[in-house]
């Protein structure tokens, strides 16, 4: 959680040890933030470790009323738009947006070594 504000040489280190990795946050003012450690994941072969969130979105519970709503269309008409206009493909679009989010929350049985 929150992985974006850790290094890049952590969050590859992270990612190699096979962790999920969410880049929270997404908003406008983090754009460019998030297409980079979507380019690095990619570059790393780890795109398939990658979960994007906008995060709580908008709620200050220190103030009024929460605080000013902020949508969760940024991911929808600015993120994935930005994308394909750095030449990821659906395929691994659908991979960041689907598949990936639909693996991190599947519950699976592990067995541990010798057993």
């Amino acid at each position: 959680m929150h992985a974006q504000n850790a290094s890049n040489a952590y969050i590859a280190r992270a990612a190699k040890q096979g962790a999920w990795l969410s880049f929270d946050g997404l908003r406008p003012e983090t754009l460019d933030r998030h297409l980079e450690l979507c380019i690095i994941m990619r570059d790393l072969n780890h795109l398939d470790r990658v979960l994007i969130s906008h995060d709580a979105g908008w709620y200050a519970p220190d103030k009024p009323d929460g605080g000013t709503f902020r949508d969760f269309q940024v991911m929808f008409t600015e993120f994935l738009p930005m994308l394909k206009r750095a030449g990821f493909t659906d395929a691994e679009i659908d991979q960041i947006v689907t598949k990936n989010p639909a693996r991190a929350f599947t519950v699976e049985t592990r067995l541990l070594a010798g057993q």
